[in-house]
């Protein structure tokens, strides 16, 4: 018993459908190009415990906003450092508790200003 024309054809046509359509998914590697934005290295101080206090460095940008950036290369970890940035943001916070409450961001490049 073999199986009609157009149920062998309907088939095909699913599997190549499904082919496309998982070809042109977006990678993660495909991100928007970003602009450098101007940006104020600050280190900001935050309580860890009864006894404890903790330090981030920071990303305050022109327009007030700041960041937490974790990787922020060691040569522009300097306070109140003028730089231009390109990041990403991660929509999280840090996991210490309270931590500084601000977003974590990625920084994609970095330059003196």
């Amino acid at each position: 018993m073999s199986l009609p024309r157009n149920i062998i054809a309907s088939y095909i046509l699913l599997l190549l459908s499904s082919l496309t359509l998982l070809s042109c998914q977006k990678s993660e590697t495909d991100a928007p190009v970003l602009t450098a934005d101007p940006a104020l290295v600050q280190t900001w101080r935050y309580p860890c415990g009864p006894a404890c206090d903790a330090s981030a460095w920071v990303l305050v940008m022109q327009n007030g906003i700041a960041y937490e950036a974790p990787n922020l290369p060691t040569d522009f970890q300097i306070d109140d450092q003028p730089v231009s940035v390109q990041y990403r943001r991660t929509g999280k916070k840090s996991t210490f508790n309270p931590g500084t409450g601000l977003e974590i961001i990625s920084i994609v490049a970095i330059r003196p200003r």
